[in-house]
């Protein structure tokens, strides 16, 4: 059983039982729900945004656009599926429930005044905040003002790289495009394998390196596994270098620790992934990579009113990579939780996963599926994943009216 939660005041005290006072003298017992991105770990609330309405609570939700699913990010960019299959129609989604959608950015959270700041429209108060703001890689030095350079995240990032791959095959296609990427773990790979298959599906040839900078390549699969994926890559052309870690980025060049440098026509930070930077303005708990803190009903333990899950969350007491499976998995406790804070509920406890399948996409119409140290390569793995992620899309596409 969870603790008892009364109702919070923006201060951080606890409200009267009779709530606030409307203008018309009459006590409003509704709380003003907001939340922050509209990630995998706000999804399942979205859809239930009619669940908010029907206790008397105002929900907002604030994202910059719509869902972008990473689970189809890597076959959107190889040519398999078309963008718009890989997004959901969060405004439509919340407004279907009674709730309401901000376009916008957050560029501050007031604690103190209970008030989240926008980049363009005026605050918004809030009673209670739930934060899931999703993570990017660290920068490169230089890529940000450098011509022909791509992040993995946010995600719409791989469809402007998908683009400029095709308009640069169709003006020529006899011209090996030259496809750099940093990192070395899965996702590195699994972008490495679908940049050269979408060459390969335009017409196009491919040149496409990995820069890793340790001396050990997908570090989240058992050896065998991960030499299988390099074998497959190799196969196609596709060059792994180890400990050739990526110092800078220039005009055509990505220049190594040991200044040796690179060549590229197109480059891709796939370097790992660090939370928001917005977090580290809210003078509440965070780990060493910048997560806010968050306990087993995924809430501050500094802030009674602050909930988060995602990437920008680090779970006390246990260590998560950050893969979409736990946001999907705690998406039902973070909905169930704020309704509870929002009505002196009881609230859940969050029990990560300790194994759980997750399936590379490695462009060629085979997988590499793992769960634990078990695996498995070949074409039913990519059904299996092609199909789970399809699933997960069509019910949230269907609720929205997609």
């Amino acid at each position: 059983m969870g603790p008892r939660l009364r109702a919070a005041r923006p201060d951080g005290g606890a409200e009267a039982p009779g709530g606030e006072l409307t203008s018309g003298g009459r006590a409003r017992t509704g709380r003003r729900i907001v939340l922050v991105g509209a990630g995998h770990a706000h999804l399942f609330s979205l859809k239930r945004a009619a669940c908010f309405a029907r206790a008397g609570h105002d929900l907002t939700v604030v994202a910059p656009g719509p869902f972008w699913y990473s689970g189809l990010a890597t076959g959107m960019l190889g040519g398999v599926y078309p963008p718009e299959l890989d997004q959901v129609d969060v405004a439509a989604l919340v407004h279907r429930g009674g709730g309401r959608f901000v376009c916008d950015r957050v560029t501050g959270i007031d604690r103190r005044a209970g008030l989240l700041h926008l980049a363009d429209g005026a605050p918004l108060p809030f009673d209670l905040l739930s934060l899931t703001l999703g993570s990017a890689p660290p920068a490169i030095p230089g890529s940000a003002d450098t011509p022909g350079c791509f992040a993995v995240k946010p995600v719409p990032q791989l469809l402007a790289l998908r683009r400029e791959i095709e308009r640069r095959i169709a003006a020529a296609p006899a011209r090996p495009l030259r496809i750099v990427l940093a990192g070395g773990g899965v996702t590195a790979l699994e972008l490495a394998a679908n940049a050269e298959a979408l060459v390969r599906r335009r017409g196009g040839l491919a040149g496409v390196t990995v820069l890793a900078a340790g001396d050990r390549l997908l570090r989240q699969l058992s050896p065998a596994a991960a030499a299988r994926v390099e074998r497959v890559l190799a196969a196609r052309g596709v060059t792994c270098r180890r400990q050739a870690r990526v110092a800078r980025v220039e005009p055509g060049a990505a220049v190594l620790e040991d200044g040796g440098t690179v060549p590229f026509d197109l480059f891709v930070n796939a370097t790992g992934l660090k939370p928001a930077p917005l977090l580290r303005g809210l003078d509440l708990p965070l780990d060493r990579e910048g997560a806010m803190i968050v306990d087993r009903h995924l809430r501050s333990p500094a802030d009674p009113r602050l909930f988060g899950a995602g990437d920008c969350i680090a779970l006390d007491g246990h260590e998560l990579p950050k893969v979409g499976v736990h946001a999907v998995r705690q998406a039902p406790v973070l909905f169930h939780n704020l309704l509870a804070a929002a009505g002196d509920g009881v609230l859940r406890a969050y029990r990560p996963q300790q194994r759980y399948l997750w399936i590379m996409n490695l462009g060629d119409g085979t997988g590499l599926a793992a769960r634990g140290r078990l695996w498995w390569h070949g074409r039913a793995a990519w059904w299996l994943k092609d199909r789970i992620d399809r699933r997960f899309l069509a019910t949230y596409q269907h609720a929205a009216g997609d």
